[in-house]
Parts: C-alpha cells; sequence; structure tokens
C-alpha cells in the first residue's frame, strides 16, 4: 500500500485513467506499480493499519463530490476524474448532468458481479 506525495499518477483502471493525487489517500496497487512509483521518489509505503475504515468504502476518493455551487472549471476538472471530457461544455448543468450519468455507469458497474469463468472441458 502506498500513499502519493508529489504530483498526480495517472491509474489506467481498464477502462480509463484515474488521477490519484496525494489528496486521495493511501491506494493499494500492484506491486509492480507500487515499486515504480516509490522508487521513483513519488510516493512512499504506508501501512495497511493506518487507513480510516471509511476510505475502504465504495465511495472513495476516487470519485470526489460535486455540487452546482462550484465554478465551471472546478466542475470541468471532476469530470475529468470521473472520464468525462467536458472541454466543450458551456454550462454547469452540462458538465453535472454529464458527471451525473459518469458516476451512475460507475456505480453499475461497481455492482456487477463478474462474469463466471470455467475450465474448458478436453474434446
Amino acid at each position: 500500500m502506498i500513499k502519493i506525495i508529489k504530483g498526480t499518477y495517472g491509474h489506467y483502471d481498464g477502462r480509463k485513467v484515474i488521477p490519484i493525487k496525494e489528496s486521495d489517500g493511501p491506494q493499494s496497487f500492484a506491486l509492480e506499480i507500487e515499486e515504480r512509483l516509490v522508487k521513483k521518489g513519488v510516493a512512499i509505503y504506508v501501512e495497511a493499519e493506518a487507513i480510516p475504515a471509511e476510505s475502504t468504502q465504495k465511495s472513495d476518493a476516487r470519485r470526489p463530490e460535486y455540487s452546482a455551487e462550484m465554478k465551471l472549471a472546478e466542475l470541468k476538472e471532476i469530470a475529468a476524474a470521473y472520464g468525462v471530457n467536458a472541454s466543450k461544455a458551456k454550462s454547469k448543468a452540462e458538465v453535472i448532468g454529464a458527471i451525473d450519468a459518469a458516476r451512475t455507469e460507475a456505480e453499475d458497474l461497481d455492482d456487477e458481479e463478474p462474469p463466471a469463468v470455467d475450465a474448458a472441458m478436453p474434446e
């Protein structure tokens, strides 16, 4: 388990790149990725016990909160964290709608059961 201490790490989750920053707290990745980030000096190792219980829930720091009171530029940054390209959006309502759609899709994917994979019978 590591914690980013410099810059932003773009973690590819199989569908999109998720920005991981220092403010996101401790994260767990593949051992090779953790070793590489620590070696480059952008992350440090942390103990698993040091993580508060609420940070292990599904609604983690990778899904930042947002509201209509935020500035358009802030909403566009959050949209990027959800994998939404909101660069052409002209209003907060457009960006919030796109974020809501992406958030709903992400929550639906979190709730899906992984496909059952069985070994094939020899012929």
